[in-house]
């Protein structure tokens, strides 16, 4: 996800021209706190994205919640990359508490969710509601996936010993489908008393919105007939709220494999300090500082979003009738 060349760095207030004075100074202000510079580690990812772009002009919004959004999304996406660094680079460190099996699958499924990230975002830009809202689920899916194998090393080895594509699907519906690695995973909040059951308010919130992504994956008479105007995406509901949904899912991702008892934050303590890691390049090193020390920026983020989250039912508002 990050070549070793790419375009011009530029800072994010430069790209994201919309960004909210608060947001933005709450940025640097975490970013600068725990020891990381803003400019060069989004630098080192977001415009090296595939297909990245100045964002088009727009006449001013009346508010910056657009450009927020995408700004959030962005460092969701950054930390997703910083892991995947640092997951690759876990492979021959021994001494974690984490198994090799645990971080190889750890490893392969940051590199797709990157991928499915960066394509995603190019979705939302380019105002096509459907296939972003296809990949959303796909991104969720991936979340509780990776979460449930960081809790599970057999598991983790088992995902690992699929070598054909049949095996691989067996995996996934004996294990992942039908909502399994969630509950495996809503198992554990609920000791460390997190109530994110089916029956809870979170269940229900994720079960409406998660059905309504199933409508944008199984073909439907719902959607906006062809040809139909699509409001650009700094307009539109659907793709904003879409937007929205993958950061919280991400932010989940950060908080949850933190929160339980993996030993993933050790780990990527010890990763970041290996001092076989000296050699690295300036721009793997900041990475893997990022992975281990960044929990805080991702959980200020969450509790930023979260004080403005809007009904799960609006999600794909101005895409379904």
């Amino acid at each position: 996800m990050c070549p070793a060349s790419g375009p011009t760095r530029s800072s994010p207030e430069g790209h994201y021209r919309e960004l909210s004075p608060q947001l933005a100074a709450k940025l640097r202000q975490m970013w600068s706190a725990r020891g990381h510079d803003l400019d060069r580690i989004w630098g080192d990812c977001v415009p090296r994205l595939p297909g990245f772009a100045r964002l088009p002009d727009t006449p001013r919004a009346p508010d910056s919640r657009a450009h927020d959004q995408l700004c959030l999304f962005d460092q969701a996406l950054i930390w997703v990359i910083a892991l995947r660094t640092a997951a690759t680079k876990a492979r021959n460190l021994p001494g974690l508490q984490q198994s090799p099996d645990q971080f190889a699958a750890l490893a392969a499924l940051t590199a797709r969710l990157g991928e499915t990230l960066a394509a995603l975002r190019l979705l939302v830009l380019n105002g096509l509601p459907v296939p972003a809202l296809q990949l959303a689920r796909s991104v969720s899916e991936d979340v509780d996936m990776a979460l449930a194998l960081l809790l599970r090393p057999r598991l983790a080895q088992q995902f690992m010993a699929c070598t054909t594509a049949d095996e691989a699907s067996e995996f996934w519906r004996r294990h992942i489908a039908g909502g399994r690695a969630f509950r495996a995973v809503a198992e554990k909040l609920y000791e460390v008393g997190l109530d994110h059951s089916d029956r809870s308010e979170y269940g229900r919130w994720r079960r409406e919105v998660l059905t309504l992504l199933g409508s944008a994956v199984h073909s439907s008479p719902l959607g906006q007939a062809a040809g139909q105007p699509v409001a650009p995406w700094h307009e539109n509901a659907a793709l904003r709220e879409c937007l929205g949904f993958v950061t919280h899912r991400l932010q989940e991702f950060c908080a949850w494999s933190h929160v339980l008892d993996t030993g993933l934050e050790a780990d990527l303590a010890r990763i970041a300090s290996d001092p076989s890691g000296r050699g690295t390049g300036d721009s793997e090193a900041r990475l893997l500082q990022f992975a281990a020390r960044s929990k805080e920026i991702i959980l200020d983020q969450m509790r930023w979003m979260l004080a403005d989250r809007e009904e799960p039912e609006r999600l794909l508002a101005g895409h379904w009738h």
